[in-house]
């Protein structure tokens, strides 16, 4: 049955008809790490370029295909969102904010902006 509503309960279906509902506990866990998963890697990619000042022929198909990849994993993360389950909504959530913390915390400590530096001025006496 589908829901018109926001609702919570354990009787979910993700992605695929029956599934975690008919096999247990131990499979929502791991069908709600499967959203966390996905939703961090929809936010990491996300936040990556799409282009390079250069591509070549072959870049341009690498990043036809990373384009392809990055919009399959968003729909597959809307298809989560829309069972309307609170679970599957913040789990959703959380795996954005660790994509987005993750991805910023590795450019910051891999990439450093470098310091601005301005000249001192001549001090005359």
């Amino acid at each position: 049955m589908a829901h018109s509503g926001f609702w919570f309960g354990r009787d979910v279906e993700i992605l695929f008809s029956g599934w975690p509902v008919n096999y247990g506990h131990f499979h929502l866990f791991l069908a709600l790490l499967l959203v966390f998963m996905l939703s961090a890697l929809a936010q990491m990619y996300s936040m990556t370029p799409m282009t390079t000042p250069k591509m070549v022929p072959k870049s341009i198909i690498q990043h036809a295909a990373l384009h392809g990849f990055r919009t399959l994993i968003t729909y597959l993360v809307l298809l989560c969102v829309i069972t309307f389950n609170v679970g599957v909504i913040i789990t959703v959530l959380l795996g954005h904010v660790a994509g987005y913390l993750a991805l910023t915390l590795y450019i910051k400590y891999y990439y450093p902006a470098p310091v601005a530096s301005t000249p001192v001025d001549d001090v005359k006496a």
